[in-house]
């Protein structure tokens, strides 16, 4: 077990040693520490495919349905996308967006 890590820790130096000077900055952002090189990387079909995914687009399809006259919001899609995404999945980003448009509409009228 020593050795697999002392093996993961010369790797990983000699990794971080040769990156760019903005490669290696960036890294020491996040903290040396806390940087993996070797994680797998995430799968883009996730983005796609995942259940939250489709989800979203069967939400933003009947939103689109709804206003099938203004064609604005159709431009929109990805951020729309994510935004419905990150509300299916709970994500603070997104329930904080939420949070601003109902406290701005409520302050509009």
């Amino acid at each position: 077990m020593t050795e697999d890590r002392e093996e993961y820790e010369l790797k990983k130096r000699a990794i971080f040693d040769g990156m760019s000077k903005r490669g290696r900055e960036r890294i020491l952002r996040i903290g040396y520490e806390n940087w993996d090189p070797f994680q797998e990387p995430k799968d883009p079909r996730e983005r796609i495919c995942s259940d939250s995914a489709v989800r979203a687009d069967a939400i933003l399809n009947e939103f689109f349905a709804a206003h099938s006259n203004d064609q604005r919001y159709r431009q929109f899609h990805k951020d729309l996308f994510d935004l419905c995404r990150g509300l299916l999945r709970d994500e603070p980003r997104s329930l904080a967006l939420l949070d601003f448009c109902r406290w701005y509409g409520s302050r509009r009228i």
